[in-house]
């Protein structure tokens, strides 16, 4: 009831345990901030699917870490270039 309320807004960005009132370790609440990051630039994930599963993915969350890692130094890079400037 109240993820469907969130998802009318179009910009909102819910993540960790707080954000999403559910229970994700560590781990799963940065994976959710590090999708939101690149969600804001313009990716679509859907932060919803992550620690869905009882069990704990870890090449599923190794891939998902290297791939944001990546492209949150790439942007942040990106900024620190412009304010540079």
């Amino acid at each position: 009831m109240i993820q469907a309320y969130l998802e009318t807004f179009e910009n909102l960005q819910t993540v960790g345990r707080n954000g999403m009132h559910r229970y994700n370790n560590q781990d799963h609440s940065m994976l959710t901030a590090m999708l939101a990051v690149q969600n804001i630039l313009g990716e679509n994930h859907d932060l919803w699917t992550v620690n869905v599963e009882r069990s704990y993915h870890e090449e599923f969350t190794k891939d998902q870490w290297t791939s944001a890692k990546q492209k949150l130094a790439e942007e942040t890079l990106k900024l620190e270039e412009s304010t540079a400037a």
